[in-house]
């Protein structure tokens, strides 16, 4: 019984450091369908991609890639898929470019 509660601790001394290191590594790119945008009428400030995992991704202000933000209603509403190159800022996840999947 000892060594089972002993090979317990040291299961649970390797696992820690793995649960605390925040995750994995953010993704430089996505790939999927636009479940959701939000935004207003004129202004799009972020939209969810549903790929392998679905992923809430923020718009830049800062970056003009000329895709029309407008297009990802459409997109949302025909399920075509888009590919963003994305940036982690501040812990969220940015858009860079958005182009057609």
């Amino acid at each position: 019984m000892r060594l089972i509660s002993v090979a317990l601790g040291v299961l649970a001394l390797a696992v820690a450091p793995g649960c605390s290191d925040g995750g994995a590594d953010p993704p430089s790119e996505v790939t999927g369908t636009i479940v959701a945008v939000r935004g207003t009428e004129d202004v799009v400030t972020a939209v969810t991609v549903q790929g392998d995992e679905r992923v809430e991704l923020w718009i830049a202000e800062d970056v003009d890639d000329g895709f029309d933000l407008h297009h990802l209603r459409e997109h949302q509403a025909t399920g075509d898929p888009v590919r963003c190159t994305v940036e982690e800022r501040d812990g969220r996840l940015y858009a860079l470019s958005i182009a057609d999947g």
